[in-house]
């Protein structure tokens, strides 16, 4: 049996768990989006970043892959390359105003859905071309920068609005 999705599944899942996460967002003030707290110190604006960055992220693995072009972000060797590369994400935007950290949110992932949906369905369970990359595939690429990320943010983002709007 195969458990691999079919693209058109696969976008089904991205969609869905993009709108819970923006039906989240989209019912906060803005200074419920500033205060920090939302996940550990971040605020939502600070999660909406990090998601932005691993989008784009994921793109350019996609870009390289696809074209041969040299990656424009880091490899990921563990979990001390994620804890420092979302350790740059926050610095990095934490002074950014909040309505351009939303457009570059909404935009990049616009993009991302668009690149998604631009691959052949063949492609998702090939492994990507990099020696580093192990056996990750574009799916698993896809789905741990799209609708798995989401849902950690969703669950956390949830548990803090139970506390503080409650």
């Amino acid at each position: 049996m195969n458990d691999q999705p079919t693209k058109s599944e696969l976008l089904d899942a991205i969609k869905q768990s993009w709108a819970e996460l923006n039906e989240i967002i989209d019912g906060l003030s803005e200074d419920q989006m500033l205060q920090s707290g939302a996940m550990d110190d971040w605020s939502f604006k600070d999660i909406m970043a990090h998601i932005t960055a691993w989008e784009w992220l994921a793109m350019d693995r996609i870009n390289a892959a696809q074209t041969g072009e040299p990656l424009k972000f880091p490899e990921i060797k563990g979990d001390d390359f994620v804890t420092a590369f979302n350790a740059e994400i926050f610095e990095k935007n934490k002074d950014k105003p909040l309505a351009e950290v939303v457009d570059d949110f909404h935009k990049t992932h616009a993009e991302f859905a668009a690149q998604i949906e631009a691959l052949d369905e063949e492609v998702l369970p090939e492994k990507l071309p990099f020696d580093w990359a192990g056996n990750l595939t574009y799916q698993v690429l896809i789905s741990a920068n799209t609708h798995w990320h989401y849902a950690e943010h969703i669950e956390a983002s949830e548990k803090w609005l139970s506390k503080h709007l409650a």
